[in-house]
């Protein structure tokens, strides 16, 4: 069970992250931004905050995992929603012709899945 430690510890990373570089470089400047209308840019923060909380549950599924025998299917849930952030940041990057170091999410992601994959193996 402890080897859920791993995935939970680099998903709380992941929400760390977003919540400080995503805070600072994306949300701050989509609300000081006047171009789109209020409506836009508040539905646009409030998807950034979805976005904060389902990194936060995605640590937290690992981390009931990692201290409860009956938290696996959490930890497969994790994995599962992780991958699908993965291959949507990697699609997103190629569809849209844009630059891996400008939209590297896709990369935690891959890192995120491999080791829930790791933990539901071992």
């Amino acid at each position: 069970m402890m080897v859920f430690a791993v995935p939970a510890l680099l998903a709380l990373g992941i929400a760390v992250i977003h919540a400080a570089a995503g805070g600072r470089e994306i949300a701050r400047p989509l609300l000081q931004q006047q171009t789109l209308s209020s409506t836009v840019t508040l539905t646009h923060y409030y998807c950034w905050h979805m976005a904060t909380i389902s990194l936060v549950v995605l640590a937290g599924c690992y981390a009931y995992a990692a201290v409860s025998p009956d938290g696996r299917i959490l930890a497969s849930l994790a994995t599962l929603v992780s991958g699908a952030f993965c291959v949507w940041g990697l699609v997103l990057v190629l569809w849209k012709r844009q630059r891996h170091r400008d939209m590297p999410q896709w990369v935690l992601f891959l890192g995120q899945t491999g080791s829930g994959v790791w933990a539901l193996a071992a």
